[in-house]
């Protein structure tokens, strides 16, 4: 029998303050050929109450719980269905559920307050990938996200942004990590959001990654998000060594919590994912990387020009 799962499933997280953390995740492989990994980032500014109700935990920290659940049990009832309205069907559940939630923590009068049209009930950002494995030669991937967590797939042609931050300003992953625009869409329980949704076909082998903002938005640019995961495992002998790379070179950079999932396929040995990768990793290292300390912004901008093009291969 064909084992239609991932090869590896990979998560890393870190809380910027132990205890406080308001990212959280969700993933499944329960089903022989569909599965999903999900990210989800509380507004920490948004929803910065904290409920007594709720163990003391902040709005957001409780959105991004809550939305991790809801996800979950969407799959469970095996509702995904890659037919373009997986994103309204999933909307609704968000809205019931974050809805029921708010009315409960309504009776809790504690805590700071919060008011202003920046103030949203518990509200969170996501990024879920959903993925099907038919024939062990492409998966369907099936993208669904609200605010700036990011969904990406990783092949031998180097990392592709498929997902779109909503914001309020038009900014692509270089200049946003110099403006950090302010988004215009999370979920939260105003029933004031959407949820986008895009489905691609990936030829395998390819890892899905999904991570929140902490895990890319630390860097001078998007090439040393992909850098970082591939010298990661360019310097591991195994998955957790792999794993553990991540969270450290992660670590170094980021200022805020992060939580990052990736999701493999197409391998059936980690010495034979390193070896596809290696081209790739000497690629990058070559023509960026290597080229970005010391340079200034407008050499920093050129090198972007070059690499969005593939970076934007899916858009």
């Amino acid at each position: 029998m064909i084992n239609k799962k991932p090869f590896i499933v990979l998560h890393t997280e870190k809380e910027k303050m132990p205890g406080c953390g308001e990212d959280a995740f969700a993933y499944s492989f329960l089903n022989d050929n569909i599965g999903y990994i999900g990210v989800y980032d509380g507004c920490g500014g948004m929803g910065a109450k904290k409920y007594t109700l709720a163990g003391n935990k902040t709005g957001a920290r409780i959105a991004s719980l809550l939305a991790g659940y809801v996800t979950d049990d969407f799959y469970n009832k095996n509702l995904f269905c890659f037919d373009g309205k997986d994103a309204e069907r999933m909307k609704r559940e968000f809205s019931i559920n974050f809805k029921k939630i708010n009315e409960y923590l309504k009776s809790d009068n504690s805590g700071i307050k919060i008011g202003g049209s920046l103030f949203k009930s518990i509200p969170t950002t996501a990024s879920i990938v959903v993925l099907r494995n038919n024939d062990n030669k492409s998966i369907d991937c099936e993208y669904i996200w609200a605010g700036d967590s990011r969904g990406y797939f990783l092949d031998n042609n180097g990392i592709c942004q498929v997902t779109a931050d909503d914001l309020d300003t038009v900014e692509d992953a270089f200049t946003n990590l110099r403006s950090d625009a302010r988004m215009s869409n999370v979920i939260n329980a105003d029933n004031d959001f959407w949820l986008n949704e895009k489905i691609i076909n990936i030829k395998l082998p390819t890892a899905v990654i999904t991570s929140t903002d902490g895990g890319f938005a630390y860097f001078n640019t998007p090439m040393e998000f992909e850098y970082a995961i591939l010298k990661s495992l360019y310097t591991a002998e195994n998955i957790y060594e792999w794993q553990d790379n991540i969270y450290n070179y992660m670590s170094e950079y980021a200022g805020d919590d992060f939580s990052i999932i990736i999701a493999v396929y197409g391998f059936d040995s980690f010495n034979k994912m390193k070896s596809y990768y290696k081209s790739r990793f000497e690629y990058l290292y070559e023509n960026f990387i290597s080229k970005i300390s010391g340079s200034d912004e407008e050499n920093l901008k050129k090198l972007w020009s070059v690499y969005s093009t593939s970076y934007y291969r899916r858009d």
